[in-house]
């Protein structure tokens, strides 16, 4: 038998990851300069791996290069959210309603979602749990076979994706995230039709006034 050997990461990679969870774990409030000395600190390491790590995490998009305050957190205005959330409501309808059109409906990889937002309730692990929430609308939007609705779908959670960190940091019961998403899953599956739009409405709403109250609050 042979065995394929482990992967290997570097000493960049494992600063780039380290610096990513802190940042979506939502302990630095969008617009919060991020200097490389505030990584160095941060992580125990030099300065060229600092710069780096902050260099990968602007590509990404979590990081912004502000001319006079250089490195900080990628910030949203209200309308940016506003605007994120108008487009999340038109192509998850629309993965709404290309799923209820199949009967039975696949709901094989939105019950995934919500298992592995439930383990990770369980586990305290917030980044995991944000993570899940994301996959569960992304394979709303899957539901259409659109390629190019599926990319947009997965550009507007990247761009939320720190405030939403910082909300669900705010919130913080996951066990309430899993609950509410097992929630609409059950509605979506057995109520398909103007209960299953209604509930996927409210679920957004409430969670654009999340992403709202952060943003205000930055």
């Amino acid at each position: 038998m042979t065995l394929l050997p482990l992967e290997r990461t570097s000493p960049a990679d494992d600063v780039v990851e380290a610096l990513r969870d802190i940042v979506l774990g939502g302990e630095y409030p969008p617009g919060t300069a991020l200097p490389d000395t505030e990584v160095m600190r941060r992580l125990g390491v030099a300065r060229d791996l600092a710069r780096a790590a902050l260099g990968q995490l602007e590509r990404e998009g979590l990081v912004v290069h502000s001319l006079h305050r250089g490195p900080e957190i990628a910030r949203l205005s209200v309308e940016d959210v506003r605007d994120l959330y108008a487009a999340r409501r038109t192509l998850e309808l629309a993965g709404l309603e290309a799923l209820v059109r199949r009967r039975p409906a696949d709901d094989v990889w939105l019950r995934a979602a919500v298992l592995s937002m439930t383990e990770a309730a369980k586990a305290g692990d917030g980044r995991a749990a944000v993570a899940a929430d994301a996959a569960f609308h992304l394979a709303l939007v899957a539901s259409t076979s659109s390629r190019r609705l599926r990319v947009a779908a997965e550009a507007a959670l990247r761009e939320l994706r720190v405030v939403l960190a910082i909300a669900d940091r705010v919130a913080s019961d996951l066990d309430e995230l899993a609950a509410d998403h097992a929630a609409l899953l059950e509605v979506i599956v057995h109520a398909p039709g103007p209960s299953a739009r209604a509930a996927l409405l409210d679920h957004l709403r409430r969670g654009e006034s999340r992403a709202l109250a952060v943003t205000h609050g930055a």
